[in-house]
């Protein structure tokens, strides 16, 4: 393998090249005084004509002067088609826009449909809602009556006790037939 010969350090070739500017730029830690520089003060005499708005001031076009003022009849009409056209661009985008007009408030009435549609539907879910409470309320009362009759009727429920006793009672009550005895009942 053969060895090359070791590169030469070049010098700065350019004023203005990269490594030229690399070069001459100071680092972040290069120079902490700039931190304590405090601007100049602010002089009052400063001259109000420098920054006011003077005659020829923004762009202007050159008039004409003499026979070049004057137009020809052909661009007199070429002129006047241009302005033709511009009416007509104006009356079609007048009508846009008045179309525009139109279809924004119908929408805007739609929203305005879609608000009052809106709480309509909140205060009938609410009524609902109210009403299924109501619901509940009564399907408890009536469960709570059902349930107290249910332990009325358990209580007058006949046991043995009660049917000997209810027994010896509709015995009393019946009348016995015409011309027997107590005696051969038993």
């Amino acid at each position: 393998m053969a060895k090359t010969a070791p590169q030469k350090k070049k010098g700065v070739t350019s004023v203005h090249s990269r490594a030229a500017k690399r070069a001459s730029s100071p680092g972040i830690d290069l120079d902490k005084s700039l931190k304590d520089l405090k601007p100049p003060p602010a002089t009052k005499n400063q001259r109000a004509s420098v920054l006011a708005i003077h005659q020829g001031a923004g762009i202007s076009k050159k008039s004409k002067n003499g026979r070049k003022s004057v137009l020809s009849a052909k661009a007199k009409r070429r002129q006047e088609k241009g302005l033709d056209r511009a009416e007509a661009v104006i009356d079609k985008k007048e009508i846009k826009i008045e179309k525009s007009k139109d279809r924004a408030r119908t929408v805007q009435e739609r929203a305005k449909n879609w608000e009052e549609l809106n709480k309509k539907m909140l205060a009938e879910k609410a009524r609902e809602e109210a009403l299924a409470l109501e619901k509940e309320k009564e399907n408890e009362e009536w469960q709570d009556a059902e349930e107290m009759e249910e332990v009325d009727e358990v209580k007058r429920a006949p046991t043995p006790e009660n049917i000997a006793m209810e027994d010896v009672e509709t015995a009393k009550s019946i009348p016995l037939p015409a011309g027997e005895d107590e005696d051969e009942i038993l």
